[in-house]
């Protein structure tokens, strides 16, 4: 077999490869459930090639107490949370889990940091800390989904920018991140929702 031979082969083999990923992708995009998270926070980051930003959502800090499911998790540890939709359209958060949940709609992760905070403010006249701190530890769980980096073009980096320095008489901002969840939990970003108007990202 030549050189040329072995070269075409490997380079068919690495196309039929990527293009399995795409299709897979696409598939796993196309067929998940779609989620509606609300954005918290927008960090451009390159304003000369395009924005590759950081997307804040509630879902990066959780207070393990306040939630049901298991809160005792450490660094690198996978994270299930699932998550149900609000009147408002938004999901949110319900529990937490080490393990994939035998039902409802999740988003998997990995575990950044987590800590407890066994007391809240002081009583200014004792300087100990008041029965209803005491009372209710939090438990906060920073983890990442593979959601938080997304690239964004120059048009929508600057409407993301404008539209995030506003906030509205409820105190949101009027932009939603869509994903797809597959079954695995994997999120997959399709496009953001903009007051209203839904921009999803086209594949090709």
């Amino acid at each position: 077999m030549s050189h040329l031979v072995r070269l075409g082969i490997v380079a068919a083999a690495m196309t039929a490869f990527l293009g399995y990923l795409v299709i897979n992708h696409a598939n796993a995009r196309a067929n998940g459930t779609e989620v509606v998270l609300d954005v918290r926070g927008y960090d451009p980051r390159d304003i000369f090639l395009g924005h590759y930003s950081l997307i804040a959502t509630e879902l990066q800090r959780l207070d393990a107490a306040a939630l049901a499911g298991e809160d005792e998790f450490d660094r690198g540890d996978s994270i299930y949370v699932v998550l149900a939709p609000g009147d408002d359209g938004d999901w949110r958060p319900v529990s937490l889990h080490s393990q994939r949940p035998d039902a409802g709609i999740f988003i998997h992760g990995f575990v950044r940091s987590s800590y407890r905070t066994e007391s809240g403010p002081t009583d200014p006249l004792s300087d100990e800390a008041s029965a209803d701190a005491a009372a209710a530890p939090e438990i906060w769980i920073h983890s990442a989904f593979n959601i938080e980096r997304y690239y964004a073009s120059r048009d929508m980096a600057q409407q993301f920018e404008t539209r995030l320095r506003q906030l509205d008489p409820d105190g949101g901002n009027g932009v939603r991140l869509i994903l797809s969840l597959p079954p695995n939990g994997d999120a997959i970003i399709k496009g953001f929702e903009i007051d209203g108007v839904r921009r999803i990202d086209r594949l090709w």
